[in-house]
């Protein structure tokens, strides 16, 4: 259910609002002008009728048109909401805003607050800096800082804000005055649901010590941890254009490869990739490569991640990278353009085991056998299978490749080759030995029961099928299964 606020939002027009402050001039469909809120020789500050947000790229600070009134007139989210709904005719009480969307508001503002700290802190600066993150890039994600809990519960509470953060368990009150952020003295990065609203945070400490190297907001009634992916939001209108996403460890990861121009880019949230945020992925791509960490645990960690990518319809490309490596230590060392080359050699997973099938078939036999489990659809299943099957020189059984995991009923119709060979067994009554012939278990089993003339186990459509010249067909099918070789691609005559 839409709160008032939701609905103040949709009838009032960010170009209207914004063009009473400052002069816009149209860009093409959007709007540009010097930012008001920093130093800007050079029109930095765009407004979006389309998206009805506004966005500097100069100081990164961005959000609605109430944001806009509320940084230009100094006042509260919640104040430039009500002295809007004025101006457009609304009532709008504090009383009446969701709980939910006043959470929203406290975030958003607190991401805000750190934002505007971190270039007071050099330090942090210095950090960032050494990881070689581009400023647009950390303006772009809102990277900040925190300076202590207490600054951040005083900014809120001017916001009349304070109460709802609480809620959030990312600042906790441990006194009459006293407050303890969870981000206090890190890096934050703000989390933003796919529609763009600030819904938690992630802490990365800047100095070697004994305190946990990420700390991320506890799951709350907006934020939760296992459901949503860092930079989704940012990343997925590339991820369309590019018709993939690189999915990677870390907060860090995604923001180093962003800076290098891969932009198409994910990441879990400090937790095991969980199948909700598979599915959350599989509604922007259907192909995912993953890029983890190329040690031991990096390899561990990527093979958990790919049966949720595969249950949920969604191609997956493992890419391995060396030994010791990680995707930031990988392009400091080669290069962005060396990465890209990895990325885009790298072979869909069961693309890659059925070529493995003539070097290692026993493990690629036991990986094929584990991960076809997770494919949800069992013509896909079939089909794979056949091309294992193929590329181990018929050697494991087509059977075994799939058994248990595709519904009896659920083979895709013969192909041509395969309805001549029953018809002319059915038929003709050859005298043929059938293990001679290099065909799949399933077919074997049909030709047994032509051979023996039990017409109820053979599909209808071998009944319905009608070919002229069988003898002659059929004798080139035969021999053409006897050599196990490709369809030819010399048509089959006097086909009715």
């Amino acid at each position: 259910m839409s709160s008032d606020i939701d609905e103040l939002r949709r009838e009032i027009d960010i170009v209207d609002v914004v063009s009473e402050y400052v002069n816009l001039e149209r860009v093409g469909s959007n709007y540009r002008t010097n930012c008001p809120f920093h130093p800007d020789r050079t029109p930095s500050f765009f407004v979006s009728p389309s998206k009805q947000i506004f966005k500097c790229f100069g100081c990164g600070v961005g959000g609605d048109a109430i944001k806009f009134v509320a940084i230009y007139e100094g006042i509260s989210y919640l104040e430039a909401a009500i002295q809007l709904a004025k101006r457009y005719g609304k009532t709008l009480s504090i009383e009446k805003i969701s709980k939910q969307e006043k959470i929203l508001i406290a975030l958003d503002r607190a991401s805000d607050f750190y934002q505007e700290n971190l270039y007071k802190n050099s330090e942090a600066v210095e950090y960032l800096k050494s990881r070689k993150i581009d400023g647009k890039v950390l303006r772009k994600f809102g990277v900040g800082y925190s300076p202590s809990g207490e600054k951040l519960a005083q900014f809120l509470k001017k916001e009349g804000l304070l109460e709802d953060y609480l809620k959030t368990k990312n600042l906790i009150q441990v006194g009459k005055n006293s407050y303890k952020d969870l981000f206090q003295k890190r890096v934050v990065i703000p989390v933003k649901s796919p529609s763009g609203r600030v819904i938690g945070f992630g802490g990365r400490r800047i100095r070697e010590d004994n305190s946990p190297k990420y700390v991320n907001s506890p799951d709350s009634d907006v934020f939760k941890k296992g459901k949503n992916l860092f930079g989704l939001y940012e990343t997925k209108d590339y991820i369309k254009e590019e018709g993939f996403a690189i999915l990677v460890e870390g907060y860090f990861d995604l923001l180093k490869l962003f800076s290098e121009g891969i932009r198409n880019v994910v990441a879990p949230l400090g937790t095991a990739f969980t199948n909700e945020q598979a599915q959350l992925l599989s509604k922007y791509t259907k192909r995912v490569f993953i890029l983890y960490d190329g040690d031991e645990a990096g390899r561990k960690s990527a093979e958990r991640v790919i049966p949720f990518l595969l249950q949920n319809g969604l191609e997956v490309y493992p890419v391995y990278l060396p030994e010791g490596y990680d995707p930031d230590s990988f392009v400091q060392e080669y290069g962005s353009k060396a990465l890209k080359e990895l990325i885009q050699s790298s072979k869909e997973l069961f693309e890659s085991l059925i070529e493995k099938a003539k070097e290692n078939l026993d493990e690629a036999v036991k990986d094929f056998k584990y991960y076809i489990k997770f494919v949800s659809e069992d013509e896909k299943k079939i089909e794979l299978a056949g091309k294992f099957y193929k590329n181990s020189n018929y050697l494991i059984p087509f059977e075994s490749l799939i058994s248990g995991n595709v519904k009896k009923d659920s083979r895709k119709s013969l192909s041509l080759k395969e309805k001549i060979l029953i018809k002319g067994l059915l038929t003709l009554k050859p005298k043929v030995n059938l293990e001679e012939l290099k065909i799949s278990e399933d077919l074997k089993k049909l030709c047994e029961c032509a051979l023996k003339g039990e017409e109820e186990n053979i599909p209808k459509e071998i009944f319905e099928f009608k070919v002229e010249n069988l003898e002659k067909n059929f004798s080139e099918v035969i021999e053409d299964f006897k050599k196990g070789s490709k369809r030819r691609r010399k048509k089959l005559k006097n086909l009715t």
